[in-house]
């Protein structure tokens, strides 16, 4: 099973609704994905609220993937790393108390930084979705997690994910070099490590303006 992004569109994106509050001091975020276009800036995971749409972003940015904690400036890139049409296993793993930041391609780490976000601690009441950015604008709604009606209208569609996500999972905590090299196995053991933030196949995800699931 698999989330489908059909096109570029302000309004298509997939919200997700965790069942506990994202407060956290370190977490792993993994995912399959399989873009059908990469733009400037690609949205694939984005947690932000009022006071800071860029909480936590993993973002497409051509051939590189980007990921993110606290603001834009507090950046790892990893370059030459992803192909159109082809899946792709991502994880981005951070910690508040070492500030160190990480990027994992296909279970191998391409890219870290040491002092990101030292101190830092991700805000419960913000919103989380998958294909878009939240920008801002709206207060939660308690039933959608994701803004008042029409909140998705204020999307820019230049952000907007195209293709395939699956396996989208997030722990409270950074994983081993050894879980994520087991998440990225294609021999399809992966799917069996769930996330205890966000666990695909049981936390609740809503599909918004033509996002899908598929087989």
């Amino acid at each position: 099973m698999a989330l489908l992004f059909p096109m570029r569109s302000r309004r298509i994106y997939t919200a997700i609704i965790p069942d506990v509050p994202l407060s956290l001091s370190a977490f792993t975020i993994c995912m399959w994905v399989k873009p059908t276009s990469v733009f400037n800036k690609t949205v694939l995971f984005s947690y932000g609220h009022r006071q800071n749409s860029f909480e936590i972003q993993l973002v497409f940015a051509q051939t590189s993937a980007l990921f993110t904690v606290g603001e834009k400036a507090n950046l790892v890139e990893a370059r030459s790393v992803v192909s159109q049409g082809r899946w792709i296993h991502l994880c981005g793993a951070w910690s508040s108390r070492e500030g160190q930041s990480t990027l994992w391609v296909g279970g191998k780490k391409v890219a870290s930084s040491p002092r990101m976000a030292k101190g830092h601690i991700v805000p419960e009441g913000g919103s989380l979705q998958l294909g878009q950015e939240k920008n801002g604008c709206c207060p939660l709604s308690p039933t959608s997690g994701s803004g008042v009606a029409g909140f998705e209208g204020g999307f820019n569609p230049k952000l907007a994910f195209v293709g395939k996500m699956t396996g989208v999972n997030m722990w409270d905590t950074v994983l081993s070099e050894e879980e994520i090299s087991h998440l990225a196995d294609q021999r399809g053991q992966g799917c069996q490590h769930r996330g205890n933030m966000v666990t695909w196949g049981v936390t609740e995800m809503v599909p918004h303006g033509g996002a899908q699931f598929t087989y």
